[in-house]
């Protein structure tokens, strides 16, 4: 993806009487990725690229229209997470987006010291609820009952720890 003051810097070196501003670049994506979505939200637009994609994924609903927690993640990303699950890094944003959700990201290491993304997810809060959900999900993704997981590593988020 190219960054808009990249985009403007090229059509001022390929123009220079050129009025093109930041702001109009801007609106030129915006106008494009709506294009792109048409008459879908948001949340329907990144539920049909997870399908089309064929992530694995779940959701809880809080009303007809609400999405309450999204949890997904890659298919090669289960892979990996089934030959390598000795360690696992489990860390919570607090409610940065606009959305006000929280984002759950687990990361595993591999034996070589390499970590990788598991899975991520959209929780509409840190309660136990929705922990819980999230951490059974992420059980889910294991293959045999066996190859669960040895050592899960948090910073002392205490809804993580109490499960």
């Amino acid at each position: 993806m190219v960054k808009p003051r990249n985009i403007l810097l090229t059509l001022k070196e390929h123009n220079a009487n050129s009025y093109t501003t930041i702001k109009q670049i801007y609106n030129a994506k915006h106008a494009y990725r709506s294009s792109i979505r048409g008459s879908n939200t948001e949340m329907q637009q990144l539920m049909m690229l997870l399908d089309q994609d064929q992530y694995i994924h779940w959701h809880r609903m809080k009303d007809d229209n609400v999405v309450r927690d999204l949890f997904w993640s890659h298919p090669d990303a289960v892979k990996l997470t089934n030959s390598c699950n000795l360690v696992f890094l489990i860390d919570s944003t607090c409610k940065t987006n606009r959305y006000k959700l929280s984002l759950l990201n687990i990361v595993g290491v591999t034996p070589t010291r390499m970590t990788f993304s598991i899975a991520f997810a959209y929780l509409e809060g840190e309660h136990l609820n929705n922990i819980v959900l999230a951490l059974q999900r992420f059980q889910s993704l294991f293959m045999r009952v066996d190859a669960l997981l040895g050592v899960i590593v948090t910073d002392r988020d205490l809804s993580l720890m109490k499960q």
